[in-house]
């Protein structure tokens, strides 16, 4: 371990000043400070971004699904009362409601597509998880909806589990009121097709019907109540949502349900609930199906973890290329304090302090470049995050760039921009310590 002393620390605080003549390297080792403190500064904003768009989508996505599913290999579930008080049972488990998802075609008067219809139980969970859909928010500021926004939820959300009326004119005129089951579709939906709230929509089920005309695809007529809004186009164009009892009704589902989605404490224990709900339900030789929010879209976390990695390494490169400018400047001090040196070895400094003496000088450098870089950091991704930049919601699923202020992040490039720089001023140290007293005075 290095321990610079008093005599040492002195001296290498005393190079770094500048005198008339060594303006010149005065000014490279403010150059090379600023060159570490703008790569430190680089790396915390990218970090901030590229952890903000990580958690952004694992928010949106574990609010358009849940933390773990439950399911049935090849087959539906039956009993799915009786599973979801065991799964409810384990500890970090706040919710539990069971869910079926169909395929099915909507036909509307400006087109057909392909969906997948979910039909959601009446419980405090499914309520909870499609109120923060129709509001718009996510599960961080979902406590700071407004009244106004939490009514309008409200009242979508009793509408979702009651049979709609819709008002038909018949061919002769008269008008009469029939229910209609109800569907909560996507913004994206909604936009591509021209639709709103109120409007009937046909659902075609991937089924049969005998009829005298022979065999004939199932359809029936669905109103839309309400519109939701996840953030995510691909899911609002392609899933809608009804009663559970109108979804198994529908797709002659009878009792049977396709899974039960689980809501625990936080995301970060998740993996954990899913193991020991799984050792729970497979214990007795079950084939249930337990999955993790991480589990359903690994190859994603796996891409987005391994582009933050590169994105690391190559700004680190940065930091890298500025060491350089750190190890050119001690070099000329070395130059330029040859004299210098040679009279101190002369007196009797060893070589070891003279090491330390340039070692120093690159630490200093290092460690101003590393603080005022981390602080620029942190104001910037402050000013980032209350300012925004702006995205187009339609390619990124967000309005503005979302920025995370991570502790550990800030951290890790302080300490590797720290040690990256020390190391530079490895060199320059040598060769000031090797330095030949006879050959620098011979001629003096």
């Amino acid at each position: 371990m290095l321990i610079f002393n008093k005599i040492e620390t002195f001296i290498a605080l005393r190079y770094l000043k500048s005198k008339r003549k060594e303006v010149f390297i005065s000014i490279i080792t403010v150059i090379s400070v600023l060159g570490v403190a703008i790569s430190v500064l680089v790396l915390n904003i990218a970090l901030g971004i590229m952890t903000g768009l990580e958690s952004e989508l694992q928010i949106k996505l574990v609010d358009a699904n849940a933390h773990v599913l439950v399911r049935q290999y090849g087959a539906n579930i039956r009993n799915y009362t009786q599973l979801a008080q065991r799964i409810a049972s384990v500890k970090g488990v706040v919710g539990v409601t069971p869910y079926t998802q169909s395929q099915a075609m909507i036909s509307t008067p400006h087109g057909s597509h392909g969906l997948l219809v979910r039909g959601v139980n009446d419980d405090l969970a499914a309520r909870a998880k499609i109120e923060k859909l129709i509001s718009g928010n996510t599960v961080e500021d979902a406590s700071q909806i407004p009244n106004d926004d939490n009514l309008v939820a409200k009242i979508a959300i009793n509408q979702l589990f009651a049979p709609a009326k819709y008002l038909i004119t018949r061919p002769d005129g008269t008008e009469d009121e029939v229910e209609l089951p109800p569907l909560l579709i996507g913004a994206a939906l909604k936009n591509s097709f021209s639709l709103r709230e109120g409007d009937p929509v046909t659902v075609i089920a991937p089924s049969f019907t005998a009829s005298p005309q022979g065999a004939m695809p199932k359809l029936r007529r669905f109103l839309i109540t309400s519109i939701y809004h996840s953030g995510l186009k691909e899911y609002e164009s392609g899933v809608a949502y009804t009663s559970l009892e109108s979804a198994q009704r529908f797709f002659d589902l009878s009792e049977q349900v396709s899974g039960i989605e689980v809501f625990v404490e936080s995301m970060l224990i998740a993996e954990k609930v899913a193991n020991e709900i799984n050792h729970i339900l497979n214990s007795n030789g079950l084939m249930y199906q337990v999955l993790s929010w991480k589990d359903l879209n690994r190859p994603l976390w796996e891409a987005l973890k391994m582009e933050k990695q590169v994105y690391f390494i190559v700004l680190l490169l940065l930091i890298m290329i500025a060491s350089f400018s750190i190890v050119s400047t001690l070099v000329m001090v070395v130059m330029e304090k040859n004299k210098d040196i040679a009279i101190l070895k002369s007196i009797g400094i060893s070589n070891c302090s003279v090491l330390k003496i340039f070692l120093l000088q690159g630490i200093i450098i290092g460690a101003i470049g590393t603080v005022l870089g981390t602080i620029l950091g942190y104001l910037g991704c402050i000013g980032l995050r209350a300012y925004g930049f702006p995205l187009n919601p339609a390619v990124f699923a967000m309005d503005k760039v979302p920025v995370y202020l991570v502790p550990e992040n800030f951290i890790i490039v302080a300490v590797s921009a720290f040690l990256i720089t020390s190391l530079s001023g490895i060199y320059p140290a040598c060769r000031a310590a090797k330095l030949n007293v006879a050959e620098v005075l011979r001629y003096e």
